[in-house]
């Protein structure tokens, strides 16, 4: 903080008498009373405040544009306020020194900056972030200051989100009910935490009352995964109930592994047929009243391999068409709506193949199928990784990682034979 030099301790119960201070025999029987008014301390050294309060004053000042203000802190003992002023002026030195002043700003103000900061998220995601702030923090801590927020007040706030017994802005006048332990942890550790984040990388704010606060842990579902004869059952389905598009639709992504919305944002050029590969540059974004093409989730395009069966019928859907006409097309022509495909195609399909007792067969599910297809087949975590266009390969492990459990008795396998082979080499 600018204009901050140093910290002062003040002794709130002593003053000098006309210049001169009190001797060291008044401070000694202070120092060795339990009750200061017994101390042998003449009248003229007391200081208004005698006996009253704490008697440690740390005082310093922050230069905060062209203001000048002065900041306090109180305390019994000698020592800890010692050791106050060396943590503040370590702190000072260190760069970390967060006003008082600063930590007087309400939450809410410091959450219209964080959302302000947030330039690099999709439409989709900054309206889940508002939806959030809205509903479920700002009616809990709007009006806080941020400073006054406790890991233990974040603690009772997160219990009650789990039990459905928080103050929330819902619509019409419903009830608040428990929230998912996803949903605790988007709301909790992704906002609500992010926002204080903002606090800390600002200088409001020394630390993040809510980086080390525990969230309900997820439960874990199982992935929904298709087999080639239900994806080639559902494909046929997806054919009668629409055209023949719906159906290389689901082949599409079954066999390729893309996202949905690159699916529908791919166009003509973005094909290479003749290498069996196709270019990844963008997908749709999805807000509350339209969809808007963007980059693709991680950020930046990628290229992805295509089977060979799958060549002829995407020549077959693409044949005389221009390079920037869609792949997949909607009877007038325009891109495919995944929320209308879901409507129109996806459900009256899965109903028709058989599969409408699959619990959480989305379509992307088909994405999930694909890795497992893949994975079968002999694909590597880093190949699948490129493929599917996570951001680490350790991301693709901690999603797909279980289809791999194989390999690890082949690695015992391959040891075994490697220790074994140098064993009996000694022995000849």
């Amino acid at each position: 903080m600018k204009g901050m030099a140093r910290v002062w301790i003040d002794d709130l119960w002593l003053k000098n008498d006309d210049g001169v201070p009190p001797p060291p025999q008044a401070k000694r029987s202070l120092a060795a009373c339990r009750d200061p008014m017994r101390a042998q301390v003449d009248e003229r050294w007391r200081s208004s405040r005698y006996g009253r309060g704490r008697r440690w004053r740390c005082r310093w000042y922050t230069v905060e544009g062209t203001t000048r203000r002065q900041h306090s802190q109180s305390f019994a003992k000698l020592a800890d306020a010692e050791a106050f002023r060396a943590a503040m002026e370590d702190d000072v030195r260190r760069g970390r020194y967060a006003s008082p002043h600063d930590a007087k700003r309400r939450f809410r103000d410091v959450a219209d900056m964080w959302l302000r900061s947030k330039n690099n998220v999709s439409e989709g995601v900054r309206l889940r972030y508002e939806c959030e702030l809205r509903v479920y923090v700002n009616p809990r801590w709007s009006d806080v200051p941020i400073g006054a927020i406790t890991h233990d007040d974040i603690a009772r706030w997160v219990a009650s989100l789990a039990t459905g017994d928080y103050p929330a802005e819902l619509h019409r006048g419903r009830a608040a009910k428990p929230l998912s332990p996803r949903s605790v942890k988007s709301i909790v550790k992704v906002v609500f935490a992010g926002v204080l984040e903002y606090a800390v990388k600002a200088r409001y704010l020394m630390e993040n009352p809510a980086r080390d606060v525990e969230v309900p842990r997820p439960e874990y579902k199982d992935l929904v995964f298709l087999n080639v004869p239900e994806i080639e059952q559902l494909a046929r389905s997806a054919e009668v109930i629409g055209r023949p598009v719906d159906g290389l639709i689901i082949r599409f992504q079954s066999y390729v592994g893309t996202r949905i919305n690159e699916s529908f944002a791919l166009q003509v050029g973005d094909l290479d047929l003749t290498n069996r590969q196709i270019r990844i540059r963008r997908t749709w974004k999805n807000s509350a009243s339209k969809q808007r093409l963007g980059p693709p989730k991680s950020g930046k395009p990628r290229t992805v391999a295509i089977p060979k069966f799958l060549v002829k019928p995407l020549r077959e859907q693409i044949k005389g068409q221009p390079e920037t006409a869609y792949v997949f097309r909607s009877a007038k022509g325009g891109h495919v709506n995944d929320h209308n495909w879901r409507r129109r195609v996806w459900h009256k399909a899965v109903e028709l193949a058989g599969l409408q007792d699959v619990e959480g067969l989305t379509p992307h599910s088909l994405r999930h199928s694909y890795a497992a297809i893949a994975i079968k087949a002999g694909a590597d975590v880093k190949i699948l990784q490129r493929q599917m266009g996570h951001t680490s390969a350790s991301l693709t492990l901690d999603v797909y990682g279980f289809l791999f459990p194989e390999r690890l008795g082949q690695v015992a396998d391959a040891v075994d034979a490697e220790v074994t082979a140098a064993l009996v080499s000694r022995r000849g």
